[in-house]
């Protein structure tokens, strides 16, 4: 599952989920905006930051094999 993608797509999918998260604190959107930006970070993470931080920590130990 998660040799998927390289380390730079799995990096790059956690900086945009990090955005939207930004995004969600520092703009003021309706409820139905949040939601939705919520639901795309956790589509990017595929999960929650743990699960996406486990996925990176697999992958380098994967390519240093």
């Amino acid at each position: 599952m998660y040799c998927r993608n390289s380390v730079s797509l799995h990096l790059i999918r956690g900086v945009c989920a990090l955005m939207l998260v930004l995004a969600l604190f520092l703009f003021h959107f309706p409820l139905f905006a949040k939601l939705a930006c919520l639901a795309c970070v956790v589509f990017l993470l595929r999960g929650c930051p743990a699960c996406w931080f486990s996925g990176l920590i697999y992958k380098l130990k994967n390519n240093k094999a």
